[in-house]
């Protein structure tokens, strides 16, 4: 491992906490090199507390993929059109009826961002699936928005278009369109029980909105982190189309590797992905977000993007929140792979009362330390590990790939 990568794992694992664990993998459409540190679980909990449980990674190690499964939509949704079974100006309202109010939406205006959605009322906050599919099926356009135009709610929807073109579940379709010819074993909408001591442990998370102190214990390993996914995907056996796909670094490689060679689609459609279709400035300093086909485009300024600097403009980026990353680069055939867990026993998200800020809760300045629980415990923040992204990882891997001549 290099040496720099290797402090700066210990950095984010074990100094600052902001992450339980992580792996990373770097390369080429035939090479590449990976590193991993740190634990997969660190505590459970009983009737009075917390007790530690460590369990550390390893090198089959199976995570939640969180957003990043937002790739896996699209490429399925550009292979359709690649065949000629779908076409991006078909609207959303033709091919899947239930959508009643996207009868004049096309599928290209969904996967691209260009139209922002929303539904009668948020998804995660139902009891049941049914009560949650009925407001996913609700969906309508709503005012883009001047800054934030990102949302779950596109691929969620483009999910039901590859269902009805193909007559597949989503999870069938990928793994007719994907796993199958990139050789992809491991990945995973329903992680056999048999598999499930090998996943990540995404639960106990903290969270701090406004004067409330938030703890979730869900989900168990094996079952998606996000709120909407874990409620709609009926324990795996339904995918939704922006998160819940599961699968270890070896398959992820795979992934990228097979993306970068053309052995899924099209090199020239491959090209097409990441292509800004949203983003511009306002001229005050502010930008609309850059996003390409489900993913986010590369931005002119470095601390707005998700793509490291010395990838092309014409690269991919996208993050999960529970700690993943994926760059890839067409034109130079390269990526770059991040699996972390910023979410198993951290404050993962701080929403402060007007008036204060993140150093009020005895964090530092770049909002890294322990923060005190209403129990007494003293809890790590990952609120702010995005920021330490650049600096902490993507910054020696790029001298790692110079030094091996693959930049």
């Amino acid at each position: 491992m290099d040496k720099r990568l290797e402090a700066n794992m210990r950095f984010l694992c074990d100094e600052s906490r902001m992450l339980t664990g992580i792996t990373v993998a770097y390369g080429t459409t035939t090479y590449s090199e990976w590193a991993q540190y740190g634990r997969a679980q660190e505590i459970d909990r009983v009737e009075n507390g917390f007790i530690p449980a460590v369990r550390p990674l390893i090198p089959d190690t199976i995570y939640d993929l969180a957003s990043l499964t937002k790739l896996f939509t699209a490429v399925v949704t550009l292979a359709l059109v690649e065949s000629g079974q779908l076409s991006l100006d078909e609207t959303v309202g033709q091919i899947d009826p239930r959508f009643i109010h996207l009868q004049n939406v096309t599928v290209g205006d969904v996967l691209s961002f260009r139209i922002s959605l929303q539904t009668p009322g948020r998804i995660d906050t139902v009891p049941t699936r049914e009560e949650g599919l009925k407001r996913l099926f609700g969906v309508s356009v709503c005012p883009t928005p001047a800054i934030r135009v990102y949302s779950d709610m596109n691929a969620m929807v483009i999910k039901y278009v590859i269902e009805a073109k193909t007559g597949l579940s989503l999870f069938d379709a990928i793994q007719t369109w994907i796993l199958s010819p990139a050789g992809m074993p491991e990945t995973f909408a329903a992680v056999p029980e048999a598999l499930r001591g090998r996943c990540v442990c995404y639960n106990y998370e903290h969270r701090i909105e406004g004067e409330r102190q938030i703890l979730r214990t869900s989900p168990p390993c094996g079952l998606p982190h996000d709120p909407k996914a874990l409620l709609l995907s009926d324990s795996g056996r339904d995918l939704c189309g922006h998160a819940g796909l599961f699968s270890s670094r070896k398959d992820m490689v795979r992934f990228a590797q097979a993306l970068l060679s053309g052995e899924l689609i099209r090199r020239e459609t491959l090209c097409e992905i990441g292509v800004n279709r949203t983003g511009f400035s306002h001229g005050d300093g502010t930008y609309r977000q850059y996003l390409g086909y489900l993913c986010f485009a590369k931005h002119p300024l470095q601390r707005l993007s998700e793509v490291p600097h010395w990838m092309g403009a014409r690269s991919i980026g996208l993050s999960g929140f529970t700690g993943n990353h994926l760059s890839i680069d067409p034109d130079a055939e390269r990526f770059v792979l991040f699996l972390g867990n910023r979410c198993h026993g951290r404050v993962s998200h701080i929403v402060p009362p007007e008036g204060m800020d993140l150093t009020a809760y005895g964090l530092n300045a770049r909002g890294v330390g322990l923060i005190k629980w209403n129990d007494g415990r003293m809890v790590p923040s990952s609120a702010k590990y995005v920021y330490f992204k650049d600096e902490m990882l993507h910054a020696p891997i790029e001298s790692r790939m110079r030094a091996l001549g693959w930049l």
